[in-house]
């Protein structure tokens, strides 16, 4: 697919010693495919992150309610 974009010129000038004209593309779509890599990474770590915080309370609970009988007929 043919997409334009801008870019700013000083990123360009400091890219063209590196990344040739022909090579532009590609470049710009393996930066991409980095980047959206990284934020789909971080989205997947916030999700489990709240997602562990929210079952947390219950854990704890049925861990107190379960307390009792995990100790029963045991000397103590």
């Amino acid at each position: 697919m043919i997409t334009t974009v801008s870019l700013d010129e000083g990123l360009l000038v400091r890219l063209r010693p590196f990344v040739p004209q022909r090579g532009l593309s590609r470049f710009i779509n393996e930066a991409l495919a980095q980047k959206l890599a990284a934020l789909e990474r971080e989205q997947i770590e916030a999700e489990m992150k709240e997602g562990y915080l929210a079952t947390r309370a219950d854990r704890d609970a049925l861990a107190e309610d379960w307390r009792v009988v995990d100790t029963e007929g045991w000397p103590g």
